[in-house]
C-alpha cells in the first residue's frame, strides 16, 4: 500500500483511498483520459501499485476499452474522465455494460458546487447524466476532513458490489462523480493526517483487505428435465455446468458453448418454416419443454420458434434487462443458478439429427467455395486460429455475428467468444476488442464490418499499444450490407445513399497512420497466409477483405439451399 500520510495534499489522500480500495477489491485495470479536473484521480491511479493504467485520448474509445477488459476478465475495470462532455462520451459503453451486465466503473471529475450552473467553464449538470444507463450513480462531495475516511472506502465498496451485481441486483456500469476544488495537481499543501486515524484497521501494516466485503448470493442447483436447453451468453458457473450437457442444447454463438452438435439452430429453422412446407421436420423438432438460459440469442428464427411452441418455457438468468421478447415464459428465474440434469434426461432425437445434417451440408458448401467473401473469410481465419490453444473470437454486432451463428461457424476449441450484443451497437468495437486483448494477453481476432470500423477509427490508437496478437479482419463491402435484408431495400430512391451509405474507403492504408501492420488479401490462400503472419508477429494487424454483398449473399443462399435439401432427404 502507498504511504497515505505522504500524500502531497488532501485531494490526493482522498483519491489514493479510492485507488487503493479498488485494488483491494480485485480491480486490475484502469483507463485514464486526459483532463485537468480529473488530475487527482489520474495521479492516484497511476502511482498506485497493483493496478495497470492505460491511456486513451478520447473518452468514448477509452470507455469501450475498459468495457472490453471487464468483459474478458469478468472483473470491474475503471474509466477515469474529466468534467463536461467527457462524461457524456462514456454513455454508449455504459449502455452496453448495463445490457450485458458487465461490471464497469466510470470515475468522473466534476466542478465544485459553487462553479455549477453559473457560467463557469466546462461545467455541466453531470451528476445524474448517466443515471438511466448506470446500475448506480453516486456523487461524492469535494474532499474535506469533515467527512470521515471510511465514507470514501465504503462508497467504493458499494460501487464495486453494484457493478458486480453482488448488492441484490444485476451487474453493470456504475457512475461515481467526484467533485474537486484546487489544488488539482499533486502540489504540496498541508493537511491533517489525523483524518486517517479512524480507518486504522484498513491502514494496518500488511493488511490487503477491503474496508467492507459484500457477500453475493450463492448459486442454487436446479435439476433440468426439459429436453431442450437454449443457451445464450451466461454467467461462467452456469456455462460450466452445461459444458458437457447430455441433453440437447442449442448454443448461441455468444454463449461460448457453440460447437459441433450444439450450433446450427438458425440454419435448421430456415429449412423448417412455419408454412408447413416440411411438416416431417417441423414435427421432429417439436418439444414438450424448453429451458432458455442467459442473454437473448442472436437468431430471430430461434426466438420466433420458441414463441410458437405451446410447451412450458422457463427462463434462467434474466432480470434486468428482461429476456422474454415473446412474452411466452411460464417462469423466470433471476437468481444465480447452476444446472444439473435429471436422471430421466435424454437427448432430443429430432434436433440432434437436424443439427448434424444441416451443419454437415453447410460446411461442405463453404469448404468448396473458392471466392473470398464474408462467410469464407470467417471460416478461413477460424481454421488458422485452430492451431493455437487459446484466444478470443470477437464478432461485430451486424453481419459478422449473424454469419457465424447462421452458418454454424463455431470458434476453435479452447477459444472464447466476445461481442457487444447487449445493446447490439456497432460503435466501440475496435476499442472493445483491444480491451479483450489487454485483459487476456492472448490472441484476439475481431471480425468487423466496414461501417463499424469507420465508427471507431480513433480507437486504432488504443489497438496500436497492444502487444499480443490483435487482428482486425475488416469485411469491407462498401456500406451497411445488413440493410439489404430489410424492407427499406425496396425503396431505391433513398436506399443506397441513406442506408447502405457507401463510402469508397480502404482501411489497410489507413492503418499505416497508427503504425499498424496491414494487408489486403484477394483470395482465401492469401488470407490464410496473412493470418499466420499476424499471429506470429504479434501486436495489431488490419486485414482488409474487400468483397461485394452479392458474393457473400450467394454463399449464404448456397448454404441455405444445401441444408434445406439435406434436411428434406433426412426427414422425408
Amino acid at each position: 500500500m502507498s504511504d497515505l500520510r505522504a500524500a502531497a495534499n488532501f485531494n490526493l489522500a482522498w483519491t489514493m483511498l479510492i485507488a487503493e480500495e479498488c485494488v483491494r477489491l480485485g480491480i486490475e485495470h484502469a483507463v485514464a483520459c486526459p483532463g485537468s479536473r480529473s488530475a487527482p484521480l489520474a495521479v492516484a491511479f497511476e502511482r498506485c501499485r497493483g493496478i495497470r493504467v492505460h491511456i486513451a485520448h478520447d473518452e468514448r474509445g477509452g470507455a469501450f476499452l475498459a468495457l472490453g477488459i471487464a468483459k474478458a476478465s469478468r472483473k470491474p475495470a475503471v474509466i477515469i474522465v474529466t468534467s463536461g462532455t467527457a462524461v457524456a462520451n462514456t454513455l454508449p459503453a455504459l449502455v452496453e455494460a448495463r445490457m450485458s451486465r458487465t461490471p464497469l466503473l466510470v470515475l468522473s471529475a466534476d466542478r465544485p458546487p459553487e462553479l455549477l450552473d453559473c457560467g463557469a467553464n466546462q461545467a455541466i449538470p453531470q451528476s445524474q447524466l448517466l443515471a438511466h444507463a448506470a446500475r448506480w450513480s453516486v456523487s461524492m462531495p469535494c474532499p474535506t476532513a469533515e467527512i470521515p475516511a471510511e465514507y470514501v472506502l465504503s462508497t467504493m465498496d458499494e460501487a464495486v458490489a453494484r457493478a458486480l451485481g453482488d448488492a441484490g441486483s444485476q451487474g453493470g456500469g456504475v457512475h461515481v462523480n467526484c467533485a474537486f476544488r484546487e489544488p488539482l495537481a499533486p502540489s504540496e499543501q498541508d493537511w491533517s493526517r489525523s483524518w486517517l486515524d479512524s480507518i486504522g484497521r484498513w491502514t494496518a501494516p500488511r493488511n490487503a483487505l477491503p474496508w467492507r466485503s459484500t457477500i453475493a448470493a450463492v448459486e442454487s442447483v436446479v435439476e433440468v428435465s426439459a429436453p431442450l436447453v437454449i443457451m445464450g451468453r451466461a454467467p461462467e458457473l452456469l456455462r460450466r455446468s452445461v459444458a458437457a450437457w447430455r441433453g440437447t442444447m442449442l448454443a448461441d454463438i455468444t454463449s461460448g458453448l457453440a460447437r459441433e452438435g450444439t450450433i446450427g439452430a438458425d440454419l435448421v429453422l430456415r429449412s423448417a418454416p412455419p408454412d408447413g412446407s416440411n411438416l416431417a421436420l417441423e414435427r421432429a423438432l417439436g418439444v414438450d419443454g424448453i429451458v432458455c438460459a442467459g442473454d437473448a440469442v442472436v437468431s430471430k428464427r430461434v426466438a420466433a420458434w420458441v414463441a410458437r411452441q405451446q410447451c412450458p418455457v422457463e427462463i434462467f438468468g434474466a432480470g434486468d434487462p428482461r429476456v422474454d421478447a415473446s412474452h411466452r415464459a411460464h417462469a423466470v428465474h433471476a437468481a444465480p443458478v447452476v444446472f444439473q440434469r435429471s436422471r430421466s434426461l435424454k437427448a432430443h432425437a429430432g434436433w440432434k439429427r437436424a443439427l448434424a445434417c444441416a451443419t454437415r451440408a453447410a460446411h461442405a458448401v463453404i469448404e468448396a467455395e473458392r471466392v473470398l467473401c464474408e462467410p469464407t473469410a470467417l471460416v478461413e481465419a477460424r481454421d488458422i486460429c485452430a492451431s493455437l490453444p487459446h484466444g478470443t473470437m470477437f464478432y461485430g454486432s451486424s453481419m459478422p455475428i449473424r454469419d457465424a451463428d447462421f452458418l454454424a461457424i463455431a470458434p476453435p476449441k479452447g477459444w472464447a467468444v466476445g461481442s457487444n450484443r447487449g445493446a447490439s451497437g456497432i460503435d466501440g468495437l475496435v476499442a472493445t476488442a483491444a480491451g479483450h486483448a489487454v485483459a487476456t494477453a492472448e490472441p484476439v481476432v475481431a471480425f468487423i464490418g466496414d461501417v463499424s470500423m469507420l465508427h471507431d477509427l480513433n480507437s486504432l490508437q488504443l489497438a496500436s499499444e497492444v502487444r499480443t496478437p490483435l487482428i482486425f479482419v475488416v469485411l469491407n463491402n462498401d456500406g451497411g450490407g445488413i440493410f439489404r435484408y430489410l424492407p427499406i431495400a425496396k425503396h431505391k430512391d433513398v436506399f443506397d445513399r441513406c442506408f447502405v451509405t457507401p463510402h469508397g474507403r480502404s482501411f489497410a492504408p489507413l492503418a499505416q497512420a497508427w503504425g499498424i501492420a496491414q494487408s489486403a488479401p484477394s483470395n482465401r490462400k492469401a488470407l490464410a497466409s496473412a493470418m499466420r503472419s499476424a499471429l506470429r508477429r504479434g501486436g495489431a494487424t488490419v486485414i482488409e477483405v474487400s468483397c461485394t454483398s452479392a458474393s457473400s449473399e450467394k454463399v449464404r443462399e448456397s448454404v441455405a439451399t444445401a441444408a434445406r435439401a439435406a434436411l428434406a432427404k433426412e426427414f422425408a
